[in-house]
């Protein structure tokens, strides 16, 4: 038991001190985002294209039959308020999109013989 119950305080000590090192380079990560502008994980599909590796048009393609789909109570990989979301102004009539880049990035993973077609 000694043996067993020393080898776990190791382990926790090994992990603690991954998770310190973790954390460091999450608060590297985070500045060098910042200096990009970008704060948060909610992002313009302008912003989100580059750390996506696709273009604003197909973000904004799967937006648009995310909508259209949403819009007949119909199932669709993109959710809204998962993977996208509107911050539209209510003066004003242009939708301001901004899509989840971590959901985003998972939803365009999905292999296309896997994805919903209605």
């Amino acid at each position: 038991m000694a043996r067993t119950l020393a080898a776990l305080e190791q382990r926790l000590e090994s992990l603690e001190t991954r998770y310190a090192q973790l954390e460091e380079r999450q608060k590297w990560v985070e500045r060098i985002f910042e200096s990009y502008g970008i704060r948060g994980l909610w992002l313009s599909p302008a912003k989100a294209s580059p750390l996506l590796g696709v273009s604003r048009d197909r973000i904004m393609a799967e937006i648009e039959r995310a909508e259209k789909l949403r819009i007949f109570e119909k199932p669709s990989d993109a959710e809204y308020g998962i993977h996208y979301r509107n911050i539209q102004d209510p003066s004003v009539e242009t939708s301001t999109w901004q899509v989840h880049v971590a959901n985003f990035d998972r939803l365009l993973m999905i292999p296309p013989d896997q994805r919903l077609i209605p």
